[in-house]
């Protein structure tokens, strides 16, 4: 669904002026309209109607019921009220129809997919730089660790783990730099040998240059939350 426009509504949303969408996070129109939010977009607000003298008047708050209107010219306050009435909703009062406020929970529901979507985008970019460089390949690495057995340590005064030497991280060479390839010509079918960079490279550092602009465009407040900040 391409989302043009959406408009509050009392429950719920209506999309490109056809569409009514409910506001409910598991349907699945209004994820695309947080996306479209995210993307840029702002709803329209609800429609307000505001009543004109004559409802203003015949309202809760405007003249008294009959019966209690018929006490009133009983005891002769009938047009004291219906002055005070015509003067709190003059004919000047002719209604219409506003355009009120966007409901914040949309908004916030906004941000919060949002957020949630740059958390994911963080963390996948992070891991994809935390890994080796093709071209520059991985040393090995050497760590002690804890065989389960123990002896008395004199000086300590207790027990300590035997620790032995192993490798933790294995080495890895780096690719070749180049690779050859042939092409053939198309007329004369006759082979053509180049050398060019390692598409392997090609396509490492392209994919280490896009998780660093993730992780460059990604908010403070994502980094220090995935960070444990």
């Amino acid at each position: 669904m391409t989302i043009e426009t959406v408009k509050s509504q009392s429950e719920g949303f209506l999309v490109n002026g056809a569409i009514a969408v409910p506001n409910d996070p598991a349907n699945r129109h209004y994820q695309a309209i947080l996306d479209w939010i995210n993307e840029g977009n702002t709803p329209e607000g609800p429609d307000v109607i505001e009543p004109d003298y004559v409802a203003l008047r015949t309202g809760s708050g405007g003249y008294a019921p009959i019966g209690e209107q018929l006490g009133m010219q009983t005891d002769g306050t009938w047009d004291a009220h219906i002055a005070d009435v015509k003067a709190r909703f003059p004919k000047t009062i002719t209604g219409g129809t506003t355009i009120g406020d966007v409901p914040t929970e949309i908004m916030e529901a906004a941000d919060a997919k949002l957020f949630a979507q740059q958390v994911t985008d963080y963390t996948k970019a992070e891991a994809r730089l935390a890994q080796y460089i093709l071209s520059v390949g991985r040393e090995e690495v050497i760590g002690s660790v804890p065989t389960g057995e123990q002896v008395w340590d004199y000086e300590a005064v207790a027990l300590v783990d035997v620790m032995v030497d192993v490798v933790t991280v294995t080495a890895i060479e780096p690719v070749e730099a180049t690779v050859e390839v042939v092409s053939y010509d198309d007329e004369s079918g006759e082979p053509t040998t180049s050398t060019i960079e390692n598409p392997l490279i090609t396509t490492d550092v392209a994919e280490r240059a896009d998780a660093q602009a993730v992780v460059d465009a990604t908010p403070q407040p994502v980094k220090d939350h995935v960070n444990g900040d």
